[in-house]
């Protein structure tokens, strides 16, 4: 979330974002002519996949490109936010996961036959299903290859993992999957009331050399108008993922977003969203007044917050419907799946892993034999 006061110049950035894709290539271009090439590969009638490394169309057959023409990504009026159109359904097909309830969408021309999210095959086609379309996107800027040595290093780490586990990261076992979200930019007027306490404190000191602290608070009544303009307030809209295993991987440089074509989905699926974008702006406003309230808050010198009454007032709202990339993987040990991800833009890696019992043994063992040997140490020594 970026966002400014409008009083002011400049604008914080919390995330130091940089993106790698950059929007507005072939900007000229409209939707019509980016769908009417071709879905085939021209030289060889095979598929075409979108390759990150080189943000264009490849034939994993013949090595034939394509350009994707990029187009620009507006911001739409939330007036014109929909629960729902039929032309996603029109692009795509659904299938639904029978082991975790995933729901995953993939291009029209794709079959599923593995669950990416958790890795099982029963999944089936779903005849209708009810979702907007994206009207952006940023794309995979980090290919498989790149993504599973990125796994591969963050698993290294895990020293109680099994071995196999740490082998695992191959880029076949990492599945390119899109995450949705709403964003929202939106100008705000608050107005405000409360009161704010700052102590102060004074030590004085008796005949007898004994010191003594007292605090005092001075009391500071406080009122007035703030104006503020919010950037790219970010709300998932699909099943979310587990925060343990994703945490801190949700940061991205939502300003490189370009304007979303079926092209950037082909080699990859996406998440369906399950909200709608009524109910992310519910859920943003709710965000957008705890950060007014900091940023109100900001402009006084205080140590307790008595009472902090603010009045929000939003317009000139905008919105995007947004696809997030990220690669998913799975890794089942006895019996348990086992997930991680790679944020697929700049490569970040987290996730779960198990724990092998006779490393974990050993190590038990290796804690126990070091604690008796300084107990030995210190009583006989």
């Amino acid at each position: 979330m970026d966002g400014k006061k409008t009083q002011e110049s400049g604008a914080f950035d919390p995330l130091g974002r940089a993106g790698s894709f950059m929007p507005g290539e072939n900007a000229g271009f409209t939707q019509e002519a980016a769908s009417s090439r071709s879905r085939k590969c021209p030289s060889c009638g095979n598929n075409l996949f979108f390759d990150p490394a080189t943000g264009k169309l490849k034939c994993a057959h013949c090595g034939s490109e394509q350009t994707v023409f990029v187009l620009p990504c507006e911001k739409e009026n939330i007036d014109h936010l929909s629960p729902t159109n039929g032309a996603w359904m029109r692009e795509t097909h659904i299938y639904h996961c029978n082991n975790c309830n995933a729901e995953n969408v993939l291009p029209r021309r794709e079959i599923a036959h593995v669950c990416p999210f958790c890795g099982s095959p029963g999944v089936a086609e779903k005849q209708e299903f009810s979702s907007v379309r994206p009207n952006a996107v940023l794309p995979f800027a980090v290919t498989r290859e790149q993504a599973a040595s990125a796994a591969a290093q963050w698993a290294k780490k895990r020293i109680f993992a099994p071995e196999r586990f740490r082998g695992y990261f191959k880029p076949e076992n990492m599945k390119g999957v899109y995450l949705p979200a709403f964003t929202f930019d939106a100008n705000t007027f608050s107005s405000y009331e409360g009161l704010l306490g700052e102590d102060t404190y004074t030590t004085e000191t008796d005949d007898e050399g004994n010191t003594t602290t007292q605090c005092s608070t001075d009391f500071i009544p406080i009122e007035g108008t703030y104006e503020y303009f919010l950037s790219d307030l970010v709300v998932h809209a699909g099943e979310p993922l587990s925060r343990e295993a994703t945490g801190g991987l949700h940061s991205y440089d939502y300003e490189n977003s370009v304007g979303y074509t079926e092209e950037f989905l082909y080699g990859f699926s996406a998440l369906l969203n399950t909200r709608d974008g009524q109910s992310c702006w519910v859920d943003a406003q709710e965000t957008a007044r705890d950060i007014l309230r900091s940023e109100i808050l900001r402009q006084y010198r205080y140590d307790t917050v008595y009472r902090l009454n603010v009045d929000t007032q939003f317009f000139d709202v905008k919105y995007r419907c947004l696809l997030r990339p990220m690669y998913i993987g799975n890794y089942r040990y006895r019996g348990k799946s086992y997930a991680f991800y790679v944020n697929g833009r700049n490569g970040k890696t987290k996730g779960t892993a198990p724990v092998s019992p006779i490393k974990a043994t050993f190590a038990g063992i290796g804690v126990a034999v070091l604690a008796a040997l300084a107990v030995f140490l210190f009583c006989f020594l």
